[in-house]
């Protein structure tokens, strides 16, 4: 709590020494202005590093400032971001359904180190959990590792916007005959996520692809007890970033 307070107080000194008119629909800022304002900046210190500062997957990890004036971040291209009068974040819905208890693969002796999400990840793949879900066995995959940059034409409410090589990271993406799965994954409890995470990387998937295979999009966390919860998402007008439709979910837990 006390660094989302403190990140509020920094974005408040941006907003104030940049002259953001949070009134209004549309406005922007680079990432040069975002370390700028550190010259005038007398609190406690901090780098103004923007990749730190503009992350915000959660609803509840927006800055006070931000969810007051109900304003979200997006990247628009390299160095530059939006403040929107629209919601980015998709709820997950809660479902109540026993998990399927899955007997892990105990071949590999490095499958059990470490409790990040490319670890449980790992564990769904060689465990065939991907393929469960995917209803098909994986062929490649993971796909699509480190950062990567895109260009598109999307809508965004009444906003027609034009983004122009913004970064974007997968958590993995995995192809069978006749799909691809691009993931985002969280190993902490989740209600909902920021869409940029999923419908930039299928943007891009998209372009290569076209309607050679179909593209469907995977949230995955893990919750405090240990059990993995997997949404399926797909998206109805590809050009429209929140007509994000939720078709699908699947509950896991590893044996011990």
């Amino acid at each position: 709590m006390a660094a989302r307070t403190h990140k509020n107080e920094i974005w408040k000194h941006i907003i104030a020494s940049n002259n953001i008119d949070l009134s209004k629909e549309i406005s922007y800022i680079t990432s040069d202005q975002i370390k700028m304002s550190k010259k005038t900046w007398q609190g406690k210190e901090n780098q103004f590093e923007p990749r730190l500062l503009c992350k915000m997957d959660s609803a509840n990890s927006r800055p006070e400032i931000f969810a007051s004036h109900n304003i979200s971040l997006l990247s628009v291209s390299n160095g530059k971001y939006a403040f929107m009068k629209y919601n980015i974040y998709v709820p997950l819905p809660v479902i109540h359904k026993a998990p399927t208890v899955i007997i892990k693969n105990r071949d590999s002796l490095l499958l059990d180190i470490g409790n990040s999400e490319t670890s449980m990840l790992d564990n769904m793949l060689y465990n065939k959990t991907i393929d469960t879900i995917i209803g098909e066995k994986v062929l490649f995959g993971p796909l699509l590792g480190g950062r990567h940059r895109c260009t598109f034409d999307t809508v965004l409410g009444d906003e027609s916007l034009h983004i122009q090589g913004s970064q974007y990271e997968t958590d993995g993406c995995y192809e069978t005959e006749n799909n691809i799965y691009i993931v985002e994954a969280k190993s902490i409890e989740c209600t909902d996520f920021n869409v940029r995470q999923l419908y930039y990387p299928f943007r891009e998937v998209h372009k290569m692809v076209g309607g050679k295979k179909n593209i469907f999009a995977l949230f995955i966390y893990k919750d405090k007890n240990n059990i993995i919860h997997a949404h399926k998402f797909k998206w109805g007008n590809r050009e429209k970033m929140m007509d994000i439709q939720h078709i699908g979910y699947y509950s896991f837990v590893f044996s011990h």
